[in-house]
């Protein structure tokens, strides 16, 4: 019974120590900089925060003009960007876990990757790991954060290879993932309406890009994920393993027109 007493009072301690911590501005600046700090060592690229607000009583954070610069230069456009990082959490969810994140939402993210003409890019490298601890693929990453949604809407995906006078461009990117606690890894959908590729001078080719996936600690399913244009059309079941030392499979049917492929 006293231990249980005991017990109950620590957690109603660490309760009311952890609602007025963070209400504090000190506690905003430390969440601020740790994004900064973490999202930085992770992508080995300059992050900058336009703002940062926190509402205690949601455990909810608002993130605006989030930019990540890789390689490129001064005054092009990022590598990464997005006006607008939502994210809701939960406290004490369990003796495993102390924060929980319940909710991420991206909204109107920019991917801006080019290729210079001699093969070099703008994306960053992330910081090197002592051997002592070694980095955890990304997947891993991701499954560990156990995000209970995460939505990413609005997107555009942009690539330009001087090397091989090669476009693409991607808009109306959607992304919509939903953690499986029993399966530990998440199940959900890319979709890209629609993704313009360009090669040389000839006419662009407009697809559209529906993309069915799972994803566990080291492996990326997707089945019955569909490439489309007005005339062509194929099916993609596949997978993506070991991301150390990539196995990839996959079964295409479907057919292509000659339009296209010219």
């Amino acid at each position: 019974r006293n231990i249980g007493i005991g017990l109950a009072g620590l957690t109603l301690l660490v309760a009311v120590a952890g609602t007025l911590i963070v209400r504090t501005d000190w506690f905003r600046n430390y969440v601020r900089e740790k994004i900064i700090t973490a999202t930085e060592a992770g992508t080995g690229g300059r992050v900058e925060i336009g703002s940062f607000a926190f509402d205690w009583t949601r455990l909810s954070a608002v993130v605006t003009n989030f930019v990540i610069h890789g390689n490129e230069p001064a005054g092009a456009s990022p590598y990464l960007s997005a006006s607008r990082v939502e994210v809701h959490a939960r406290l004490l969810t369990s003796f495993h876990h102390l924060l929980d994140i319940t909710y991420l939402g991206v909204d109107r993210p920019r991917a801006n990757v080019t290729v210079a003409a001699d093969g070099s890019t703008n994306v960053p490298k992330p910081k090197p790991t002592s051997p002592s601890n070694p980095q955890s693929n990304p997947l891993q990453t991701v499954v560990d954060l156990a995000v209970g949604h995460f939505e990413l809407s609005n997107g555009l995906v942009t690539f330009n290879s001087r090397r091989q006078a090669l476009d693409l461009r991607g808009e109306s990117l959607r992304v919509q993932l939903w953690y499986d606690v029993l399966k530990q890894g998440y199940k959900g959908q890319v979709s890209l309406t629609p993704l313009y590729f360009v090669s040389g001078r000839n006419t662009p080719v407009k697809f559209l890009l529906n993309l069915p996936l799972s994803l566990d600690a080291n492996k990326i399913v997707f089945e019955g994920a569909r490439i489309q244009t007005d005339k062509s059309q194929l099916l993609v079941d596949g997978s993506l393993a070991n991301l150390s030392n990539p196995r990839t499979s996959a079964h295409i049917r479907g057919h292509v027109a000659l339009y296209d492929l010219k």
